[in-house]
């Protein structure tokens, strides 16, 4: 009861075992039972030829005793028994007999055929009731013999199917534990596979799985919490890589709203500064004839006045180059700059500004290196690259930053898909405070184009064949042996 427990309960190896020795069973036995009944058939076929002939002989002796009975005279020839007694004296010598008394029957039967004269019926008829016995023994032993052979052919026959009936069951029970621990584990981990790939981590049980598949299952199972910890400390990676992102991003967009404080504040100064330049001028002008004047007037009241009034523009005039002082600014140390590593952080950098509708492409010649203002350079572009999303908007729109080389200058192009520039803009150029964009306070291009002067270098406005608008800076190419 236990073995047969355990064989039901046991792995599929060992009922696969089971059902292998079975089958080798039956083919063992069916192959050694046909393997007997043929070494059998000839053993049949020969005590049946042996049968055959004693009836043949004793059949020809009755034959015999009829001619005598018939004959003229009553005399039959002895001399006709040769061939008789050859089939007998054949018959006495064989091995083929199953009856001990069959021999003695023979050589009876034989010698009574050698004594007869040709009158008397007695040697005839003992021989016949001689070879009758000796058939009748030898029928009896032959039904002995088939009657064994057909009961060893039942035997084997019913114990080739008994084994045969046992394999049907072993191999259905084997199909039902091959299904059950087998098939459906293999199954559950082609789903479980299927769902590994939208991250979940589940892993397979192993109480219903046959023992084969153990080391299989427990792969399976360490891999899929080796993914689950890399999935969770990716996920926490993440989180770090989107906080430090959302960090850096706050702090350029405050370092950039500084920057444009500054540009603003750049912007009035150089206004500021134009305008006392031109004040100074005319106040110098005003000086020398207060000078002039003071020479020509006369009485204490009026030249205490003139002196008055050119003491207030001489402050008017330290004041004015106070301020023109303050105005000028130290200019950057040019450093060598890899022009499309830049390009590629601006516009990243910008990409976190722009409406997601709003694509930004590169286009920088390969190797492209110069000397150049790093912060005011990357300052001026990315003043461009917002200046062109914020004209795109929410809109669907692509903008596309280019650089190349143009013999001895670098030429550094924006252009956008936008409405671009007014024709108004184009003919009477850029002014400070003065911006054809709602919103705007047109001093951005004019740091652009003060930064571009500084340079000794030139900023073209323009609309390109598609109608957007397109900025181009041409900057002198310095390389580091300049």
């Amino acid at each position: 009861m236990r073995g047969l427990r355990f064989l039901l309960t046991g792995s599929v190896w060992l009922l696969s075992a089971t059902a292998l020795l079975l089958l080798i069973t039956s083919f063992g036995l069916l192959t050694y039972g046909a393997s007997r009944n043929i070494e059998r058939i000839p053993s049949l076929e020969k005590h049946l030829n042996y049968v055959v002939a004693i009836e043949l002989a004793a059949g020809e002796v009755r034959t015999q005793r009829v001619n005598l009975q018939e004959a003229d005279g009553g005399y039959l020839d002895p001399a006709g028994f040769d061939t008789l007694l050859q089939q007998l004296h054949e018959l006495a010598t064989s091995d083929a007999y199953r009856m001990d008394t069959t021999p003695a029957s023979m050589d009876h039967a034989l010698k009574q055929l050698v004594q007869f004269d040709g009158y008397s019926p007695v040697p005839l008829d003992t021989a016949s009731s001689a070879l009758r016995g000796a058939l009748n023994q030898e029928l009896l032993a032959h039904e002995i013999l088939l009657s064994a052979f057909q009961s060893g052919a039942r035997r084997e026959l019913l114990i080739a199917f008994g084994l045969a009936i046992g394999l049907l069951l072993i191999s259905a029970l084997l199909w039902a534990r091959v299904r059950q621990r087998v098939l459906r584990p293999l199954h559950n981990l082609s789903s479980q596979m299927t769902l590994l790939a939208r991250h979940d981590f589940s892993e397979l049980p192993v109480d219903e799985t046959d023992p084969m598949l153990y080391p299989m299952i427990n792969k399976y199972n360490l891999m899929v919490q080796r993914l689950k910890k890399l999935e969770q400390a990716q996920k926490l990676r993440q989180d770090s890589l989107t906080r430090e992102v959302r960090s850096a991003t706050y702090m350029l967009l405050q370092q950039q709203r500084r920057l444009s404080q500054a540009e603003r504040l750049g912007a009035i100064g150089e206004v500021a500064a134009g305008v006392a330049h031109e004040l100074r001028n005319p106040l110098t002008s005003v000086q020398m004839a207060l000078d002039n004047l003071r020479h020509d007037v006369q009485g204490a009241d009026l030249t205490e006045r003139v002196e008055m009034i050119n003491d207030e523009v001489k402050r008017a005039t330290r004041q004015l180059n106070q301020l023109l002082d303050q105005a000028r600014q130290r200019p950057e140390v040019p450093v060598m700059l890899d022009i499309r590593e830049e390009c590629e952080s601006l516009i990243t950098l910008a990409g976190y500004q722009l409406h997601e509708n709003v694509s930004i492409d590169c286009d920088v010649t390969d190797n492209l290196r110069c000397l150049l203002p790093h912060s005011q350079l990357r300052q001026m572009l990315l003043n461009l690259l917002l200046n062109a999303g914020q004209t795109l908007g929410s809109n669907q729109g692509q903008i596309l930053l280019q650089a190349r080389r143009l013999e001895q200058m670098l030429e550094i192009t924006v252009k956008d898909s936008g409405p671009g520039f007014s024709q108004a803009m184009l003919d009477t150029g850029i002014k400070p405070f003065c911006s054809w964009r709602a919103g705007g306070t047109g001093l951005g291009l004019v740091m652009v184009r003060r930064f571009t002067a500084d340079l000794g270098g030139e900023l073209r406005l323009s609309n390109h064949n598609e109608g957007g608008a397109c900025v181009t800076l041409r900057l002198p190419y310095k390389e580091a042996n300049d």
